[in-house]
């Protein structure tokens, strides 16, 4: 605006006349005339400055911002029309020297939103705060802002301003081609690296090994690569890294708010009004925006099936072989089902890597693609980015790791080895294959369309119903494919063609794409929406098929009816049937893995998978002592917030458990499977031995605990269950009876795990279970997602000292010490 003010000034003063206005402005300054003079020679200086940097010599691309390369430097052109404007930075690898801990496609870290602003010597970029929001209308709007000013993350002088005077010139080449740690390729820790003990890369910046290569300009984006180099561990690190700034839409979409009682990722507020008496913390589901075009509107408010105006499309890794990308697309595709229900039709594509399309890089932010990745790591993950400001998903990524497959088939054949002969083979036959890797694709394609795990999902099912061919051909082996219900365990030789894979979707997913992404016209805002949303939850509530069962993860371990792997709606008999498989396996593995003329390294990698999927079936059933069923209950539902594991259930899974772990040598060292592998003499006994001390851990006495106290008169008491524990260890004694190895390991670790509840000895800095360490029962990386529940944990609010899994002072120290005290007198 000043430069238009001066540039009128100017043309009255070179018409000569003295008009009114010229009088004005003479009249309120002597020095009027001097300025505008002033003003015009800084117009020419600054068209002059921009010609000696933007030369002949200078590469150009115009798109949401023109762009300039002149030799090694890197100009942007920012225009004045785009300040104030919101904006995504994000920072993808495109490749990379070592993948420990970020692969080529990843994003290491969140894009930000920003926005850029001026003053008359810099461009000034911001990072925006988005956690905290208000009413503008309201008068407290005022000290939110003031205590919520958008941080400068660069600033940059402005070089020049652009010949028509609309935009300023900045240089960029520092900012991407240097450490800025926001944008570097290295992944940040995060809680669970302070758990395990593990550290990320890190290194030092080699400036003069790394170099800007690229850079591109499209109407709604920029892109700009860059190749960095760094020393990390003494040895060279290099990351050829992709950063996008991609304009976001003026009016954000309408948020949608969450619902604890139905599973989608979200961003999380604090929410500051006059109208409440406490800052509201709020949360937004992460959804894609799907409208209909305006032309087909009304046909689509009569509920006729119309396409929408901007389809969900992925684009499909051109590495892949072609008997997997297949499958894939189905998986992808497989989703068109559940938007039809809400009247779209092809609202979610797959396609495959254009060819020769100069337009189309699948680091850029614009595009969503599913990624391969050449690592042995075992794992998928799906994230999402998505615009802070409304929750709308701007872009999704699937990457598939090679070595998914590998989990794959071992998941499939120590599963279901029993039932389906097919999978008796160190190569599966293709339609086998793809049919899981279809089952992975959708699953990952629905944590990108917001979808949260839900553990909870399988425990609708009665377990004898999973062995049943028309209730699994109808239902597969849950009603969401979110759940971890991989292949079905239940079924046993003899049951006939059970279906041994989940459904291509579940109910549950039908479900939560309605409440996630079906309109609601009669609302005008998110809160408005409000009621229409909880009717359609409570029309499901007592339907068990559309219950959500959040992930649990370490400290948050309570309720046996949301457990990752499980089958079914009862642990301990699904447990039965899955061992009873086991056993099976282990009678002919050394048949089923081996080949004439070949060693016996496939038949050991089978081996550790059954002892892998036995330790599932034992922590699904060990969860039940002690365990709380949690729900989200509104007001006007009958049920309450938790409900406790009734007694005769935890004494069934506490005498399961402990008879399988003391008898499981008796069939898992089968000598015709460990005679032909290397000598291994603790594997067996140290599970046993840490096992027997899980049954001691302070989470299950807390709950007990917990239990006796609200409810004492049907509670199952502390003293009751180290009773019943204690008659199971010492039985053999008590009878006289000859101890075998197996019993002394038990009583030594029982008399060891007393001893560290009654803080007599200092635990382990890190507990083992041996081959259970490398359980991949939380390897998708949609919880991923280093990646761990990346995508997917409230790290923020994680309680390791909840009552309802850890060791709380007063509850194990206090009131129960003296009860372990009385247990190891016993014991002498």
């Amino acid at each position: 605006m000043r430069r238009i003010i001066t540039a009128a000034l100017l043309a009255i003063f070179v018409a000569g006349g003295y008009s009114a206005q010229a009088q004005f402005f003479k009249s309120k300054s002597s020095n009027n005339m001097a300025a505008v003079v002033d003003a015009a020679k800084e117009k020419k200086e600054d068209k002059a400055d921009y010609r000696k940097l933007i030369t002949s010599k200078a590469v150009t691309k115009k798109g949401l911002f023109t762009m300039h390369q002149v030799e090694q430097k890197y100009y942007f052109e920012i225009p004045d029309s785009l300040l104030g404007r919101d904006m995504l930075l994000a920072s993808r690898v495109a490749a990379i020297s070592n993948n420990q801990d970020v692969a080529a496609g990843q994003m290491p870290k969140n894009p930000l939103q920003i926005r850029f602003t001026k003053d008359a010597s810099k461009v000034y970029l911001h990072h925006i705060v988005t956690s905290n929001i208000g009413d503008p209308s309201e008068a407290i709007y005022k000290s939110l802002e003031l205590n919520n000013i958008d941080p400068i993350m660069e600033a940059f002088e402005i070089k020049a301003v652009t010949p028509d005077s609309t935009a300023s010139l900045i240089e960029v080449t520092k900012f991407f081609c240097s450490d800025v740690k926001i944008l570097n390729p290295f992944q940040e820790s995060n809680i669970f690296d302070k758990i395990f003990g593990t550290s990320r890369l890190s290194g030092t910046f080699k400036a003069d090994l790394s170099s800007i290569t690229d850079f591109k300009a499209f109407p709604l984006n920029v892109v700009m690569i860059s190749r960095l180099t760094y020393e990390v561990e003494k040895t060279p690190f290099t990351a050829q890294v992709v950063r996008s700034i991609v304009l976001l839409p003026k009016t954000p979409m309408r948020p949608r708010i969450a619902d604890d009682r139905i599973g989608y990722f979200t961003d999380r507020k604090y929410k500051y009004s006059e109208k409440k008496d406490r800052a509201e913390r709020v949360a937004f589901i992460n959804r894609w925006r799907l409208e209909p075009k305006p032309e087909d509107l009304e046909r689509y408010n009569r509920g006729e099936l119309v396409e929408p105006a901007k389809p969900i499309v992925y684009y499909v890794d051109s590495s892949f072989p072609e008997k997997w990308k297949h499958y894939i697309k189905l998986g992808i595709e497989d989703w068109q089902m559940a938007f039809e229900r809400i009247g779209f039709k092809n609202a979610i594509v797959a396609k495959d890597f254009p060819l020769n399309d100069p337009n189309f890089t699948p680091e850029d932010i614009r595009f969503s693609c599913f990624r391969y990745v050449s690592t042995p790591t075992a794992n998928a993950m799906g994230p999402s980015w998505t615009d802070p400001r409304s929750g709308e998903i701007i872009q999704g990524d699937v990457l598939f790791y090679h070595n998914v497959v590998k989990l794959l088939h071992d998941w499939r054949f120590v599963q279901t080895a029993t039932v389906d002969p097919r999978v008796r083979t160190d190569v599966f036959p293709d339609e086998v294959m793809g049919e899981a890797i279809r089952y992975v694709a959708a699953h990952e394609i629905g944590h990108t369309l917001g979808l949260m795990h839900n553990m909870g999902a399988s425990y609708s099912y009665p377990v004898d119903s999973l062995r049943s061919v028309s209730f699994t051909k109808k239902y597969g082996t849950t009603p969401s494919i979110m759940d971890y219900a991989r292949f079905n365990y239940v079924a046993q030789p003899g049951d006939g063609d059970v279906k041994l894979t989940p459904p291509l979707l579940g109910v549950y997913d039908y479900y939560a794409i309605e409440w996630g992404y079906k309109s609601i016209p009669s609302a005008t805002t998110a809160e408005e929406e409000y009621d229409t949303l909880n009717s359609w939850i409570l029309q499901k509530a007592n339907d068990p098929m559309y219950h959500y069962g959040p992930q649990q993860v370490f400290f948050s371990m309570v309720d046996p009816a949301s457990q990752s792997e499980a089958l079914g709606d009862d642990a301990i008999k699904a447990s039965r049937y899955g061992i009873a498989n086991l056993k099976i396996i282990m009678k002919n593995l050394k048949a089923w893995t081996t080949q004439p003329n070949r060693n016996y390294e496939y038949m050991g990698e089978v081996y550790s998978e059954v002892l892998t999927q036995y330790d599932r079936y034992i922590d699904h059933s060990r969860l039940y002592i002690g365990g709380i069923y949690l729900y989200e209950p509104v007001k006007g539902e009958s049920r309450k917030a938790y409900t406790f594991v009734n007694k005769k259930k935890q004494k069934e899974a506490l005498n399961f458990v402990y008879n399988e772990i003391s008898t499981m040598q008796q069939w898992i060292e089968n000598p015709d499977v460990v005679e032909y592998l290397a000598p291994e003499n603790s594997q067996i006994a140290d599970y046993q031995g840490s096992s027997i001390q899980s049954l001691l851990s302070s989470g299950i006495f807390a709950r007990l605990n917990l239990f006796e106290k609200q409810q004492p008169a049907q509670a199952y008491t502390v003293m009751e269950y180290i009773g019943d524990l204690s008659n199971l260890v010492w039985a053999k004694t008590k009878k006289g009876e000859a101890l075998t190895y197996t019993d002394r390991n038990i009583q030594y670790s029982y008399i060891k795990g007393l001893l560290k509840l009654g803080d007599y000895i200092k635990p382990e800095k890190k507990a083992s279970k041996s081959f259970a360490d490398h359980d991949h029962s939380l390897g998708c990386g949609c919880s991923a997602h280093n990646e761990l529940p990346c995508a997917y944990i409230d790290y923020a609010n994680l309680d390791p000292e909840s009552i309802v899994s850890a060791d709380k002072e007063s509850d194990i120290k206090i009131n129960l010490r003296h009860i372990f005290y009385g247990e190891l007198v016993n014991a002498q």
